[in-house]
């Protein structure tokens, strides 16, 4: 019987949402096992609906490519990507605890912003709220999943263009 391939979103390089899921509980487990940290990031990029209505779906598909493509450069092989939801990603990062998390989440919020992109309506720029959890003793993956999503809620809601940590 052969092993099916990883599906992964083509616009985006990104695993599809339950690839990425099967790679968390599985790093839950070891972390778990391993007593190491695991830290989750979910990233989700502010203002999509406006951007689309003024730049166009094609030129925020550029963005969240760009988006994912920041993340990777940061993260350097630490950990899976997910596309989680439309506009949102997660990273997986064994190893990783919730402190550097946070760090790594800041440089690729700031890198993300400094980024500029063309449209036919002219030059723009995005901003991503990120929302950092770490794993707690026992805490299975869903509650880790909802904490980091829980997080990015947070950052949105105190303005967006920020990282929260749980």
């Amino acid at each position: 019987m052969s092993e099916r391939a990883p599906q992964v979103c083509p616009r985006t390089g990104a695993y599809l949402r339950p690839h990425f899921e099967a790679l968390l509980v599985q790093g839950v487990s070891d972390a778990h096992q391993a007593r190491m940290p695991l830290t989750l990031l979910w990233l989700d990029l502010d203002e999509t609906q406006e951007g689309n209505d003024t730049h166009g779906r094609e030129a925020m598909d550029m963005a969240l490519s760009a988006l994912v493509d920041e993340l990777a450069a940061e993260l350097d092989g630490r950990g899976p990507i997910g596309r989680v939801e439309g506009d949102a990603f997660a990273a997986s990062l064994y190893a990783v605890t919730g402190d550097m998390g946070a760090r790594l989440a800041e440089r690729v919020r700031r890198r993300f912003a400094a980024r500029r992109f063309d449209s036919e309506e002219g030059r723009f720029q995005c901003t991503v709220s990120v929302g950092v959890a770490t794993l707690r003793p026992h805490e299975p993956y869903g509650n880790l999943m909802d904490a980091a999503e829980a997080a990015c809620l947070q950052a949105k809601q105190a303005g967006r263009d920020r990282v929260v940590a749980r």
